[in-house]
C-alpha cells in the first residue's frame, strides 16, 4: 500500500491524535458526568473523595510498568501492554454503561461497587497509558508526538462537549418565599448513553492504534530485508528502533533509518530541569487547579463555569496545534513560560479561597478575568508540556518514559496535597448560586446548531474557492490571473444585495426573504456541484482558450454569498436575540472549514529541494547552489472539493428548512407573525414588523426617542457611527488584509503563514462564541477594539510592504510576532462585528439590512482599493520561498 493515501502523513496524525485521545478520556468522562451519577448513587457528593483514592491506587499501574524497565530492560512488550489496557478499558466502559447504577450492600449499608471497581479500572489503564503510550511515540519523528499531545487535549475536550449537550449542571433560579434557589435541570439523555458515548471513543482509540501498528507491519514486510548494523541492534530489539522521516512511518520508500546518537548520561541538569518543570506543570494542571475550578468560577455564574471549563478545553489542543510549528528550546523562556502560568494560577487559588465572594463579583471584568485567565493558564503549561516531551524524545526511549512518570507523579502530588484541603478541611466555602441567572438554560442547543450551520453557509463557497486556488490555477490558462478575475466578478456580484436593499427601501415587506434564501442556497449548491465537474473546462474566446465555466459559476457563487449578507441577517430576526450570535460563529465557521479541509488536502505545501546545476561541462566546472520550490501533490482531487462544498451548503439548506419548521424552533419564535417562516398577519402589519423588535430587557421602554431609526435608541451621529465602524472592519477583516496575507506572513515561512491562517479562521468563530457569552453594547469598547485592530492591523500591512524582507525576517520572534497579530486582529475586529450586530438586531428588521448592505459596501470599497495596489501595479512583493535572502 506504499504511496497510497493509507500511508499518507495526514493518515498518520489523524490516527495518532486518535490513539492519544483514549489516554485520559476515561477519568475526564468520569468527572464530568459527576453531577449526573451523584443524584442516583448512595455515596452522593462524597462520591468524588472515593474517586480521588481511586485514581492515586491507579498509580500502581505505571509504578509497575517502572519497576520492569528498571530491573528487566527491553523484557517488556510495549504494544503488547497497549493492546492490553485499552481492550481492558473498551469492556470497562460497557460494563460501566450497564451497571453503573447497580448497588451491592456492603457492612449494613447499600454501595456503588460496581461504578468504584470499573472506575478503578479505568484509573489504572489512564494513568499506565502515561508511561505506555509516550514511549511508543519513539518509533515516530518529533512532530507526531505533539500531534500526540493535541490528541490528549481532546481527551478532555470531548467529554465536556458531549456533557454540555447533555445539560449537565444546568440550573434555573426560582423564588421561593422571597429566597432565590436553585433548581437543576432534568439532563437531555441519560449517563448510560454518556458511558456508551465513552465505549466508541475508547473503540476508536484502540482501533487507531491497531491501524497504526498494523501500517507500521506492512512497512516493515514491503522493506527488502538487510544486513543489521551493529550500531542499530541494541538489547533492547525492535522497540528502541525509531523510525526517523518527514512523512509517515509505514513506507518503504520514505522510511530512512538513521544510526542511533553515542550513548549519552540521561541525567544531566538540563534534563532533570525539564522534568522538574513538567512535574510542576501537571500537578498545577491535573491535580491542583481543577480541584477548584467550580469554587473560582462558579460565585459568577454557572456560565462562566461552563465557559472557562470549554475555552480551557479548547485552549489546550490549541496550543498543542501551535507547538507543531514553535517549538521554544530556550531554557529561559520554558522558565518564564511555567513562571506566567504559576502567576495565574496563584491568582486563580486566591479566586477559589475568597469564594464565594470574590473580588469584582457582579461585574463583566470579574467573569473576563476569572474566563481569560482558565485560558491563559491551560494554554501556557499545555504548550510547555508538548515542547518539553518534544524535547525528552530527542533524548531516547528513556527519556519518554520518564516522561510519563513525571506527567503521573507531579498529577498525584497535585492530588495528594489538595484532596485534605478540599474534601477534609474544606478549606474552600461552597460557591454560592445566588448569582446563576443566566437566560441559557431555556436556549434550545438544536436551534443554536441550526442557526451556526445556517450561518455557516453564507460565505462558505468563495471562501473554499479561494483557498483552493493553489491547486486550480496551475491548470486553466489564467493561471495567477485567476485571482484579479475573481475579485471583479465577486464585485460584480453585489448586484444581489443592492436590489434586495432597494426592495426594501421602496417596497417594504414586499419581498418575500425566505423564498429568496431558498433560491440562492439551492443556487449555490447546484453551482458548487457542477463546479466539480467543469472547473477545468475552457472555451475559445476572442482566439484564446478561457474558463468561462469556472468564471460563469464563481460568478452565480458570488451572487449567492454577497446576496446572502442582506437576507440571512435580517431572517434571524425570526429568532431569540442569543441566536444572532450563533449565526456569526456559523459565519466564522465558512472560513475555518475549508482551510481546515485544504490543510488536510494539503494545498500549497511546498518543499525546498537541492536544485544544484554545472555550469559548464570541463574538469574545473563549477557548480551553483540553488534550492527550487517543489509543490507536493494534494491528498485528494479539487474535484473533491467542491463537491465538499456542495455537501456544506445542502447542510445550509437542510438547517433553514429546519429553521422554518420544526416545532421545537417554532416555539422559540418572538413574534407569531414569523410562524413557519411566513409573515401572517395583513399587510398592514407587514411594516411595523419589519421595524419593530420584540420587547427587549436590556433598555427602558419608556426612554424617549433620540432618532427615527428602529427604536429611537441611538442618535442619527451615533448611528452614524455604527456603521462607519461597521464598514471600516468588514473593509479590513473581509478584503484589504486577506489579500496581503501572503506577502505578510510567507518570508517568515511556509508554517508561520499556514499557521496565521488556520489560527485566524478559528479566531473568528471563537470571538463569536466569546460574544455569546458577553455580548457587550458599549461604543466605546467598540471605538477601542476598531482602533486595536487597525493599530494591528496597520503593522500587518507594514509587514507585507516590506516583504519580502520585513521586519525580524530571520528571527524566531517575527514569526511568532506576525502570527499573534494575525490571531489578535481577527479577535478584535470580528467581536466589533457581533457587537455591532447585536446593537443592530435590537433596532429591527431594517437595521439588519442595513447592516448586511454596509458589510458589502465596506467589502466593496476595500477590493475597489486594494485591486490596483495588488493585481495592476505590483505594490507588493513575495519572493523565493527557497531562495529570498535577507540581510
Amino acid at each position: 500500500m506504499s504511496g497510497s493515501w493509507w500511508s499518507s502523513a495526514a493518515v498518520t496524525h489523524g490516527l495518532m491524535a486518535l490513539f492519544a485521545m483514549g489516554s485520559w478520556i476515561s477519568v475526564n468522562s468520569v468527572w464530568v458526568e459527576l453531577p449526573v451519577v451523584v443524584n442516583v448513587l448512595p455515596e452522593r457528593w462524597n462520591l468524588p473523595a472515593y474517586l480521588t483514592v481511586l485514581i492515586a491506587f491507579g498509580n500502581l499501574g505505571p509504578i509497575a510498568v517502572t519497576i520492569t524497565h528498571h530491573f528487566a530492560p527491553g523484557r517488556l512488550n510495549e504494544r503488547l501492554v497497549i493492546h492490553f489496557i485499552q481492550v481492558l478499558a473498551v469492556v470497562a466502559s460497557a460494563f460501566l454503561a450497564i451497571f453503573w447504577s447497580h448497588t451491592v450492600v456492603v457492612a449494613g449499608g447499600e454501595r456503588s461497587l460496581p461504578f468504584l471497581l470499573l472506575t478503578f479500572v479505568l484509573s489504572l489503564v489512564c494513568s499506565t497509558s502515561s508511561v505506555t503510550f509516550l514511549p511508543f511515540m519513539f518509533r515516530y519523528p518529533p512532530q507526531y508526538i505533539r500531534t500526540f499531545f493535541i490528541g490528549q487535549g481532546l481527551s478532555a475536550l470531548f467529554p465536556c462537549i458531549v456533557a454540555l449537550g447533555q445539560g449537565v449542571g444546568k440550573l434555573e433560579c426560582k423564588t421561593l418565599n422571597d429566597t432565590v434557589v436553585p433548581r437543576y435541570l432534568k439532563e437531555s439523555f441519560p449517563a448510560q448513553d454518556f458511558f456508551w458515548f465513552l465505549f466508541v471513543m475508547l473503540s476508536i482509540s484502540a482501533v487507531s492504534f491497531l491501524a497504526l501498528t498494523r501500517r507500521q507491519t506492512e512497512s516493515q514486510q514491503d522493506t527488502p530485508p538487510q544486513e543489521p548494523d551493529s550500531a542499530t541492534v541494541t538489547k533492547n530489539g525492535d522497540e528502541t528502533h525509531p523510525l526517523h522521516n518527514g512523512e509517515t512511518p509505514v513506507s518503504a520508500e520514505q522510511v530512512q533509518m538513521e544510526e542511533n546518537p553515542p550513548a549519552q548520561a540521561f541525567w544531566t541538569p538540563h534534563n532533570i530541569y525539564l522534568l522538574a518543570l513538567l512535574t510542576i506543570s501537571n500537578a498545577l494542571t491535573n491535580g491542583v487547579l481543577p480541584s477548584v475550578q467550580s469554587f473560582s468560577c462558579l460565585p459568577y455564574g454557572t456560565m462562566t463555569f461552563h465557559l472557562s471549563v470549554v475555552l480551557g478545553n479548547i485552549a489546550n489542543p490549541l496550543a498543542c496545534f501551535l507547538a507543531m510549528f514553535v517549538v521554544l528550546r530556550s531554557s529561559t523562556g520554558l522558565g518564564l513560560l511555567s513562571l506566567g502560568g504559576i502567576v495565574f494560577a496563584a491568582y486563580l487559588m486566591a479566586l477559589a479561597a475568597l469564594s464565594p465572594t470574590p473580588p469584582l463579583l457582579g461585574h463583566p471584568a470579574g467573569v473576563a478575568l476569572v474566563v481569560i485567565s482558565w485560558i491563559i493558564f491551560t494554554g501556557l503549561f499545555s504548550y510547555l508540556k508538548v515542547v518539553i516531551g518534544s524535547l525528552l524524545h530527542e533524548a531516547g526511549h528513556a527519556a519518554l518514559l520518564w516522561c510519563g512518570i513525571s506527567i503521573q507523579a507531579g498529577s498525584l502530588i497535585g492530588a495528594l496535597v489538595m484532596f485534605p484541603l478540599v474534601n477534609v478541611y474544606h478549606v474552600q466555602l461552597q460557591p454560592s448560586t445566588e448569582q446563576h441567572r443566566t437566560p441559557i438554560s431555556n436556549m434550545s442547543l438544536l436551534t443554536h446548531l441550526l442557526a451556526c450551520l445556517f450561518g455557516m453557509g453564507s460565505w462558505v463557497s468563495i471562501n473554499g474557492l479561494f483557498v483552493e486556488l493553489p491547486l486550480i490555477v496551475p491548470q486553466i490558462p489564467e493561471g495567477w490571473y485567476l485571482p484579479a478575475y475573481l475579485s471583479v466578478i465577486i464585485q460584480m456580484a453585489n448586484v444581489g444585495p443592492l436590489v434586495v436593499t432597494l426592495m426594501h427601501r421602496f417596497r417594504p415587506g414586499a419581498l418575500n426573504e425566505t423564498a429568496v434564501i431558498y433560491v440562492i442556497v439551492s443556487l449555490g449548491a447546484v453551482a458548487t456541484f457542477l463546479l466539480g465537474f467543469f472547473w477545468k473546462e475552457t472555451v475559445v474566446v476572442a482566439g484564446a482558450p478561457h474558463s468561462v465555466a469556472l468564471l460563469v459559476l464563481t460568478f452565480f457563487l458570488a451572487a449567492v454569498d454577497c446576496t446572502s449578507s442582506v437576507t440571512f441577517l435580517p431572517f434571524t430576526m425570526r429568532l431569540q436575540p442569543q441566536y444572532l450570535t450563533t449565526y456569526y460563529i456559523g459565519e466564522g465557521v465558512s472560513g475555518l472549514l475549508p482551510a481546515l479541509v485544504a490543510l488536510i488536502q494539503g494545498v500549497g505545501v511546498v518543499h525546498c529541494i537541492n536544485g544544484t546545476q554545472s555550469l559548464n561541462h570541463t574538469v574545473n566546472s563549477s557548480l551553483t547552489f540553488d534550492l527550487q520550490a517543489q509543490y507536493q501533490p494534494a491528498n485528494f482531487s479539487t474535484e473533491v472539493f467542491f463537491f465538499f462544498l456542495s455537501a456544506m451548503m445542502l447542510v445550509c439548506l437542510v438547517a433553514f428548512l429546519l429553521l422554518n419548521y420544526h416545532p421545537a424552533v417554532a416555539r422559540e419564535h418572538p413574534n407569531g407573525n414569523y410562524a413557519n417562516g411566513v409573515k401572517g398577519e395583513s399587510n398592514r402589519n407587514r411594516k411595523w414588523v419589519e421595524e419593530k423588535p420584540m420587547i427587549d430587557s436590556h433598555r427602558p421602554t419608556n426612554r424617549k426617542r433620540r432618532s427615527s431609526f428602529g427604536t429611537g435608541t441611538y442618535s442619527w451621529m451615533q448611528v452614524f457611527y455604527i456603521f462607519v465602524i461597521l464598514a471600516w472592519v468588514n473593509a479590513l477583516s473581509n478584503v484589504v488584509l486577506p489579500s496581503v496575507q501572503s506577502y505578510s506572513c510567507l518570508p517568515y515561512g511556509n508554517n508561520a503563514y499556514h499557521l496565521s491562517a488556520a489560527l485566524a479562521a478559528v479566531s473568528n468563530p471563537l470571538a463569536c462564541f466569546i460574544a455569546m457569552f458577553l455580548p457587550i453594547r458599549s461604543l466605546v469598547l467598540m471605538g477601542a477594539l476598531t482602533v486595536t485592530g487597525s493599530g494591528i492591523g496597520a503593522y500587518i500591512m507594514s509587514m507585507a510592504v516590506l516583504s519580502p524582507c520585513p521586519l525580524l525576517v530571520n528571527d524566531t520572534s517575527g514569526g511568532v510576532i506576525i502570527v499573534l497579530a494575525w490571531v489578535v486582529f481577527i479577535l478584535a475586529l470580528s467581536y466589533v462585528k457581533v457587537m455591532i450586530g447585536v446593537i443592530l438586531r435590537d433596532e429591527g428588521h431594517s437595521a439588519l439590512v442595513w447592516c448586511g448592505a454596509v458589510v458589502q459596501i465596506g467589502s466593496l470599497l476595500g477590493a475597489v482599493t486594494m485591486f490596483p495596489l495588488v493585481s495592476v501595479y505590483s505594490f507588493f512583493s513575495s519572493g523565493d520561498p527557497c531562495n529570498t535572502k535577507c540581510p
